[in-house]
This record gives C-alpha cells, structure tokens and sequence, in this order.
C-alpha cells in the first residue's frame, strides 16, 4: 500500500535491537533482534526491497542506556561526573565521543548494521542535550565537548567514505 500512494522508502524506527522494549534499556546494544524482526536484518531490507521500497534505519548511537550490556562492559564510557548521580535525559547517558575507542567502536557498530544490507537512510537521532561534561579518560577537561565534537566529525567521515551513497540526517 506504501508503494501504490506514491511511498519511497520505509524507515525502521526505535525499538529494532537488542532487549529494547521500552527506552530505559538497549541504547549501545546495536544487533538486530532477530524474534521482534521475525528474521535478520538483512532478511527484512531485502523484503522490503523486493516491494519496491528503499530502507533507511533509525539510531540514536551516541547515547547509552545504564541497562545496556555496553554500559555493563564500559560504564566509564559514558559522560558522568565522578561521585555525582548521573542527569538521565529520557533515561540515558551520553557516549564520551572524546575517547578514540569510543568513536572505533560507534563506527564498528554502524557499520555491521549498515552492512547487512541495502539501507540507503540513516536517520541519526541527536536529541539530548549534554548536562554533564566529564570525561574518564581526558587530561583536559576543558577539551571534552570539542573533542566530542571532533569524534562525531571524524566517526560521519568515516561513514561517509565507506557508503557515498548512504543518506545520513542528523534527527534533532
């Protein structure tokens, strides 16, 4: 029916991965969940192609839910104030993008989404306002958000010049 009225592409929203089933968990777990897609990925983006239809896919990989196995591996990972409770914005942190390992392994896991199939649209959610500035890992504090910045930078890049083609919106 999308295809009849004149729908070029189908844009898989939130809730696809991991144990999300609500938005307190799975922010940073970026594997398909195969029982709620009734398959793989890559299964799904060729049905949805062989209707006629583009595919594009929603994340939000700058953020972290607590209730993650990526926060449960690397809780220093996340922007927090040592000894303070962290600031939950829809019940999540923010990814310390100053860290070179963070940007690999942000990169790491677009990229095994993104190859799993056509997916010609990354709708990129960046909605949450930074409220704690600290970095486990940085020397100069003062630097955190600039080099944050620079990460997403370097990460598109890289995005980029892998899939030319790939669409990419910064959702805010």
């Amino acid at each position: 029916e999308a295809k009849e009225l004149g729908i070029e592409m189908l844009v898989m929203d939130d809730g696809w991965f991991g144990e999300r089933c609500d938005d307190r968990r799975a922010l940073g777990d970026w594997t398909a969940n195969e029982e709620k897609l009734g398959g793989t990925l890559g299964e799904l983006i060729e049905k949805v192609n062989a209707l006629g239809l583009k595919f594009g896919i929603w994340m939000e990989p700058e953020m972290i839910s607590e209730d993650s196995e990526l926060y449960r591996q690397h809780p220093d990972w996340a922007l927090a104030i040592p000894g303070e409770k962290p600031v939950r914005a829809r019940y999540q942190l923010v990814l310390d993008l100053s860290r070179a390992e963070v940007c690999d392994y942000l990169f790491d896991c677009l990229c095994r989404v993104l190859d799993q199939g056509n997916i010609e649209y990354l709708k990129w959610d960046v909605n949450r306002s930074i409220t704690e500035v600290y970095s486990h890992a940085a020397v100069d504090q003062g630097r955190v958000l600039y080099d944050a910045m620079l990460g997403v930078y370097e990460v598109l890049e890289r995005l980029c010049a892998r899939y030319p083609d790939l669409l990419i919106e910064g959702c805010s």
